[in-house]
């Protein structure tokens, strides 16, 4: 039994199956679900439409504290994990 086809194939399969990175020089994750996520130390909203829309963003749960702004399609970073509680789409095209 030769080595080296045996190693070459494996080879194959583990490039063939590993994920590519994005395009999007903000990617953060190799899913990032439409709407508000975490990834790491951020907080992100990623907008799944071809519109901009405005978004709440929710900075703390016990005062009800936030801001609206417009997002654009794809990923927005919106800050620290520490300081972002939510954020959500609030049905307004900007």
């Amino acid at each position: 039994m030769r080595i080296a086809p045996v190693i070459a194939a494996v080879a194959l399969a583990v490039t063939t199956l590993a994920p590519t990175a994005s395009a999007n020089s903000q990617a953060t994750t190799a899913y990032s679900p439409c709407g508000y996520f975490e990834a790491g130390d951020g907080a992100w909203y990623n907008h799944c439409t071809s519109d901009g829309s405005w978004i709440k963003i929710l900075v703390d749960y016990r005062t009800e504290d936030g801001v609206v702004r417009c997002v654009g399609p794809g990923e927005t970073f919106l800050g620290a994990v520490s300081r972002i509680q939510n954020a959500w789409y609030i049905g307004l095209r900007c």
